[in-house]
């Protein structure tokens, strides 16, 4: 289950995402999303250093994601499925992107995501893994 399309293809597209965003994207879809991510609710707001108890008191008054708070699980499943684009494996992306990766300085993937050069870093290791370029 996830909140929004991680790649829009068009700009018809993205601006359907940007206009949904901009409108709040539903606080309980985080467990779905958590799920899809192959880790507990309590695991992602660790690593995408989000609030937990803002984020369980959302979830249970049926509140909005802030943009901050999209943004990173926005990042999360765009990382996540260019993992699956790259790896072509399911289970091993989501592996990948929770397990300690040395070419990111021994960091969790999903643990990048709070900030753009984070989320650019762990996209170019995917290129370079993609590419075979040794990462």
């Amino acid at each position: 289950m996830t909140i929004m399309k991680p790649h829009p293809k068009k700009v018809g597209d993205a601006l359907d995402l940007i206009n949904a965003m901009r409108t709040g994207t539903p606080a309980r879809n985080i467990p779905g999303i958590a799920a899809t991510l192959g880790v507990t609710q309590d695991r992602l707001f660790e690593l995408l250093r989000l609030p937990r108890s803002t984020m369980k008191g959302r979830i249970s008054n049926n509140g909005v994601l802030s943009a901050t708070e999209q943004d990173r699980i926005y990042r999360a499943e765009k990382v996540l499925a260019r993992t699956v684009e790259v790896l072509e494996d399911d289970e091993a992306a989501t592996k990948w992107i929770n397990q300690a990766n040395r070419s990111l300085g021994g960091e969790v993937p999903l643990a990048l995501l709070d900030t753009e050069v984070g989320y650019e870093l762990v996209l170019d290791t995917l290129g370079r893994i993609e590419y075979g370029i040794v990462s």
